[in-house]
């Protein structure tokens, strides 16, 4: 059934303490009983309490654990070298016991968890807040990126939450209130799902970057249902700046450009621009790439989640992220001034 395809599915493994040069990992819990929220901290080596860090919030996929999700992606190593604090989320205890592929899934298919304050989100929010409270978190530089479900959600949060995260990314998950997209490859349009994302901002609306990747051969989230991703967050970014949702964001792709990796998937990568030529959307087409996050572990008891042929996922959305701060996503040039400096507004990568 394809309902397998959302989910990345291997045996859960307990999250461990650790100190020391590689950095600090951390199990937390959040909430008690029923609404218990456990979670993952990873704390790099170079974090110190006199200097804010940027925060990035991790969320996996169905029949998938925090842990599993932080050991596929790698992402603490892209924390480590660049100096970010990374949480992984992990479901309720309901939601963990759930039967067959729902098992350890974020509630993403019914319409009240695509709003402000349902459950998951909020609980997603109050981690967050409780990581910012607890280390020195710089609160212009905190991002989300999600995964599958996790993916889905990371369009709630931006939505319901656009006054916590500055950009987000998105791997093989969906626009805003698309979910059905999953199980048809239509779902509702891209113009439908940014008009109620917009109105979910309510007087939180804000410009908020975002990248979506996922494989050309992904059978549960269509490359159709992936495009819509970004096509939802640009015409919500359009609304936000005020007019119709066509303008004064181009909805079609300033630039498109092929990154290979040897012996691995070439992506097509294609860059949209604001009013003053500066990123504000991307898009990594993966050639050959099923429902997986690219690059990641090659632990064979991790291959359910990983597709290691795949560009190093976690340094492609990282380099996007660190290009926004909360308080500059806006016109005429969502770029923070820092990464502005010295004409790298549009810069070209070379592969990842």
């Amino acid at each position: 059934m394809v309902l397998l395809c959302l989910a990345f599915g291997a045996a859960p493994a307990a999250a461990s303490k650790a100190q020391g040069h590689h950095g600090s990992v951390r199990a937390l819990t959040y909430g008690s009983g029923s609404s218990a929220y456990p979670y993952i901290v990873y704390v790099p080596p170079s974090y110190e309490r006199s200097r804010p860090a940027p925060l990035v919030v991790m969320t996996h996929g169905c029949q998938t654990t925090a842990d599993e999700h932080m050991r596929s992606t790698l992402f603490n190593q892209v924390a480590k070298r660049a100096g970010v604090v990374a949480v992984y989320p992990d479901v309720n205890p309901s939601e963990a016991a759930a039967p067959g592929p729902l098992r350890n899934c974020w509630d993403i298919f019914s319409d009240v968890s695509s709003h402000r304050d349902a459950p998951d989100a909020a609980a997603i929010a109050g981690i967050t807040r409780a990581v910012m409270g607890r280390w020195r978190i710089d609160p212009q530089r905190v991002y989300m990126s999600g995964t599958s479900a996790g993916g889905y959600m990371v369009s709630t949060m931006a939505a319901a939450y656009p006054d916590l995260f500055a950009a987000v990314a998105i791997d093989a998950g969906g626009a805003y209130a698309d979910t059905a997209c999953f199980f048809d490859g239509t779902g509702i349009t891209a113009s439908d799902g940014a008009q109620r994302a917009y109105q979910e901002m309510g007087p939180r609306v804000r410009v908020v970057p975002r990248i979506v990747l996922g494989g050309d051969a992904d059978q549960a989230i269509t490359p159709q249902c992936a495009d819509k991703a970004l096509d939802q967050g640009l015409r919500t970014d359009n609304l936000v700046i005020g007019g119709g949702q066509d303008a004064p964001i181009s909805l079609t792709p300033a630039s498109a450009r092929e990154v290979p990796k040897e012996g691995g998937y070439s992506s097509t990568v294609s860059t949209y621009l604001d009013p003053n030529r500066c990123v504000i959307g991307e898009r990594w087409l993966i050639h050959g790439m099923g429902h997986f996050w690219p690059g990641g572990s090659t632990d064979p008891a991790l291959h359910n989640f990983t597709d290691p042929r795949g560009p190093n996922g976690g340094a492609v959305i990282w380099r996007f992220l660190s290009r926004y701060v909360k308080r500059s996503t806006g016109m005429p040039c969502a770029e923070s001034r820092f990464r502005r400096k010295g004409g790298h507004r549009h810069r070209r990568h070379g592969s990842p």
